[in-house]
């Protein structure tokens, strides 16, 4: 790699900037062979603009920003107070899909998942679909555009890209609820910068390069040794072999890393179990520790716990080392701070007393490699009282978000929103 002129190659050859309306308003960066970061410090509108742009410098990687901006160059630090807040023009809505490590086997699932994605986001939303690329390593990257302009007209320069944010966040955990392994990092940053098709990736020298919809629904091998490469030493693997991750005694979580003085982050979904709409109202949702197991006995204690408290039907889902207990009833606050403690989970019924509510993951957790694990599956349903229950209709909402066929209509006595309060959450 250290040895390829990638300078050279990009002065005989056009990057792909056909497809973006206006790429003069979006910014462009590359890291170099030497490992340091550049930034263009002209507008790239043309392949000649973007030549002029990298000329003193041998690019490995080569990224555009997902936003685009009134003024793209230089533009100031989210949190920089001193200058006039950006001039958000328009956000690509952008998913980023890739199963590491690259094998063919996880590339026709990356191929499969961001085909599956493309016809959800085709059934539920109306979003224009801009270019789909094979990033040059282990996945894809959708494009679209929101035809919807009412949240770029809002005047103040930081509410707008406030709000635009929000709304992108709302729409990565509706993929992510519907089983999309996506990487969370991408679609709901709005100064986020990805790959830009018609260029190298750095490391497998394979061509970052748009693809149409008919290649995305042929099977990965059939093509795949067509795409340019420009190592020599470049080899995909059928099968990827996987180091096993480090666990310890307990299994309780996986073992944190330091490199480089960087704390490992993970990215996860969690929900409230407040119900919106309400003053003290609350759901029972929680996971139960780790020295419960996943066994009989586990399961045995939790249906002793509906019987005894006469609850409705629950539901549970397991991620392997943990159970995760939905009972989507209404009940005070108060009274789930008594059977927390009740049950000896003393320290969630503190929360919940002090902060009035608490936060439960429900999906699975991504590493900073992309890889997925702990991801929760449904496993059945405890049979409760439901005669004169009141539900939860954002918490009924919830067990159909995470794929259970229940008839919310059914439930005749409900209280507050339909919609649970959901967050995406990074942790060290």
């Amino acid at each position: 790699m250290k040895d390829f002129d990638f300078n050279q190659y990009y002065q005989n050859h056009e990057v792909d900037l056909s497809w973006l309306n206006k790429p003069s308003q979006h910014g462009f960066r590359w890291r170099c062979t030497n490992g340091s970061w550049r930034k263009s410090k002209r507008r790239v509108s043309s392949v000649d603009s973007f030549r002029k742009a990298i000329t003193r410098d041998n690019p490995s990687d080569v990224y555009f920003s997902t936003s685009s901006w009134l003024e793209p160059i230089d533009l100031p630090n989210l949190n920089d107070e001193t200058k006039p807040h950006p001039i958000l023009l328009n956000h690509l809505i952008v998913f980023d899909i890739d199963f590491a490590p690259l094998s063919l086997e996880n590339l026709e699932r990356a191929r499969l998942t961001t085909l599956n994605l493309h016809k959800w986001i085709e059934k539920n939303y109306d979003y224009e679909l801009m270019s789909i690329s094979f990033s040059g390593s282990k996945g894809f990257h959708l494009f679209y555009n929101d035809p919807d302009r009412s949240l770029f007209s809002i005047e103040d320069g930081k509410e707008r890209e406030d709000a635009v944010r929000e709304n992108r966040k709302k729409l990565l955990e509706e993929v992510l609820l519907a089983g999309f392994k996506v990487d969370p990092r991408i679609t709901a940053d709005t100064r986020r910068i990805i790959r830009l098709p018609g260029t190298i990736h750095g490391k497998t020298g394979l061509l970052c390069h748009r693809i149409n919809i008919e290649r995305l629904g042929t099977n990965i091998e059939s093509w795949i040794s067509d795409v340019p490469s420009f190592f020599d030493n470049m080899d995909i693997p059928k099968v990827a072999k996987v180091e096993p991750k480090k666990v310890n005694q307990a299994g309780k979580k996986l073992t944190k890393t330091i490199q480089q003085n960087n704390v490992e982050q993970s990215y996860m979904i969690e929900v409230s179990n407040h119900l919106p709409g309400t003053k003290d109202r609350t759901s029972l949702i929680f996971w139960t520790p780790y020295s419960w197991g996943t066994g009989e006995l586990c399961l045995e204690q939790l249906e002793d716990l509906v019987k005894s408290e006469n609850l409705a039907d629950s539901y549970i889902f397991s991620d392997g080392q943990r159970i995760l207990f939905v009972c989507p009833e209404a009940f005070t606050r108060a009274k789930i701070v008594k059977l927390l403690d009740k049950i000896g989970m003393e320290k969630l019924s503190k929360t919940l007393a002090t902060r009035k509510h608490y936060w439960v993951r429900i999906s699975g957790i991504m590493n900073e490699d992309g890889n997925w694990y702990n991801e929760p599956k449904f496993i059945s349903v405890i049979k409760g009282n439901n005669s004169k229950q009141n539900y939860s209709k954002a918490h009924l909402k919830l067990l159909t978000k995470l794929g259970l066929d229940i008839d919310i209509s059914q439930c005749e006595q409900s209280a507050g929103n339909t919609e649970p309060s959901i967050r995406m959450v990074v942790r060290d």
